[in-house]
């Protein structure tokens, strides 16, 4: 009978490793030599179950450990979906292809992001690009680790919404997608002194240093 709990003839370790560490790097394997490529999903529980001739348990003790290094993700009704092809361990604050932008809104993300609606100065046209006098809706806030929402903060984002768009997160929508379309990436960098406005919820000294 299959109880859904890992069993001791699972948990016993041959050599080093337990079964269920023996499976998760077996499919990590997998996924970062694109036998499972991003966007694909990983075989069933029960599929996992039969073919290597472990418990339930034992397989979710492993899938958990690769849903914990962001390379999946699992939702009841849509299956277990792969989203990175490498473990998401540390924050990348550049990120160069879409893996590592899906990693970037899964792992890190604005908790109850502040909402406003602007109109571009000069000033802020210079800073962001966007066209003089147009209306924005901004969405800001401090972004830290979803494992560890009161951690240290990573930075400061804003994100700029067309005002007849609906209001949304968008890091909520995308910590769910695998299959981004294509869309241009552009990024730019430059060390400015600390503004006022950023030092106390970065939790830093206003002009001690650039960012």
């Amino acid at each position: 009978m299959d109880t859904g709990e890992e069993t001791a003839a699972d948990a016993q370790p041959r050599g080093r490793r337990t079964q269920h560490a023996r499976l998760a790097e077996e499919l990590r394997a997998a996924i970062r030599d694109g036998t499972h490529p991003v966007g694909s999903r990983l075989p069933t529980e029960s599929s996992l179950c039969e073919t290597h001739g472990l418990s339930r348990g034992t397989v979710r003790v492993a899938l958990r450990t690769l849903e914990d290094q962001g390379l999946i993700t699992r939702r009841p009704g849509a299956g277990t979906t792969v989203v990175n092809r490498e473990p998401a361990d540390n924050y990348l604050p550049f990120v160069t292809n879409r893996d590592e932008l899906i990693a970037l809104y899964r792992h890190t993300g604005v908790t109850r992001p502040d909402t406003r609606q602007v109109v571009v100065d000069a000033a802020l046209a210079e800073r962001t690009g966007l066209p003089l006098g147009t209306r924005w809706t901004v969405l800001e806030g401090v972004r830290r680790l979803r494992l560890d929402p009161h951690g240290p903060p990573l930075c400061w984002t804003e994100q700029y919404l067309r005002p007849d768009e609906p209001t949304y997160d968008p890091d909520e929508a995308a910590s769910y997608t695998a299959a981004m379309p294509a869309h241009r990436i552009e990024q730019t960098a430059r060390a400015v002194m600390m503004p006022d406005r950023f030092a106390g919820p970065l939790e830093t000294s206003p002009a001690a240093r650039p960012w």
